[in-house]
């Protein structure tokens, strides 16, 4: 696979991971693609098929966790920005950030998402996890998915039915296709309204969670349980294996004091299913994915 580094893209062999996930943990990539428009991520995800080589693609690496050793593929960072609007509707690109994205929605009175407001998160990651907060779900808001089939080559256009929205789950799950852009339908609302909810938004995370701190959000999906009371109720908060621990603040949160490897997550997280499932009989999903 040979590539010039342009306007389109940009590569960096060796490239460090922790650079890339909001965890700041993680070994090196053989090869990192930064993609800034459609065409050019379509085409560096066919070379990477076409020359049968490993590929992942991410966006601001905020439900990821890195393996120490690294990924021997190619790391494919997706930047893409184009953002159009046609009356309520909104089209964005699977690299644009959520936060931003909001702020170009509210200059132009269309709401619905705005609680989403401070998450590190694309279009596409967002998307793919179905991503919520305070009882606003972002693919209630999406009408159509565009989509590279990554068997086929074929690019198709999913509808909000096709895509299996679940908690924290779709049909992208699977790895079969790669997001390229959303419609969105969203309602024309009040400014004032929209600023009140983002700022309310903002003070909850702020009051609740350990924003100053390296994580990756919550790291166990609810189930019949709510993750983070149980794990409060055992007493693990403070809860630390090497650089990682479970926040004081946020029982649902492992962060990084900043000399946490992988392991050390992995190994903290084992520890929390296991002491839930001994008083609960519960075995707790974990909602971040692990890239090796």
């Amino acid at each position: 696979m040979c590539l010039i580094n342009g306007k389109d893209f940009c590569y960096t062999p060796n490239a460090s991971l922790k650079n890339y996930c909001t965890f700041k943990v993680g070994g090196t990539a053989k090869h990192l693609i930064e993609v800034y428009n459609t065409d050019a991520l379509i085409k560096v995800c066919y070379k990477c098929k076409l020359h049968n080589i490993k590929y992942k693609v991410i966006g601001m690496g905020a439900n990821l966790l890195f393996d120490d050793f690294g990924f021997d593929g190619v790391i494919i960072v997706n930047k893409t920005k184009h953002v159009l609007f046609k009356k309520n509707c909104v089209y964005a690109s699977s690299g644009v950030n959520i936060s931003n994205l909001i702020v170009k929605c509210l200059n132009r009175s269309l709401g619905g998402f705005e609680k989403l407001i401070g998450i590190p998160a694309t279009v596409g990651g967002a998307t793919v996890n179905s991503l919520g907060a305070f009882d606003t779900n972002f693919t209630d808001f999406i009408c159509q998915v565009k989509c590279l089939e990554i068997a086929t080559g074929k690019i198709k256009i999913l509808t909000n039915e096709k895509c299996k929205f679940g908690y924290r789950d779709s049909i992208f799950k699977a790895g079969e296709f790669i997001i390229l852009s959303v419609k969105l339908n969203l309602n024309f609302m009040q400014q004032e309204i929209i600023k009140r909810n983002m700022q309310q938004a903002l003070k909850r995370k702020t009051t609740s969670q350990p924003l100053n701190c390296p994580s990756a959000g919550s790291i166990f999906k609810r189930t019949s349980i709510i993750p983070a009371k149980v794990i409060d109720e055992l007493g693990l908060k403070g809860l630390r294996v090497g650089g990682a621990s479970v926040s004081t603040k946020h029982a649902g949160f492992i962060v990084n004091d900043g000399n946490a490897s992988a392991a050390d997550i992995v190994k903290l997280i084992e520890i929390i299913k296991q002491k839930v499932k001994n008083a609960y009989n519960v075995i707790l999903p974990v909602e971040i994915e692990i890239v090796k």
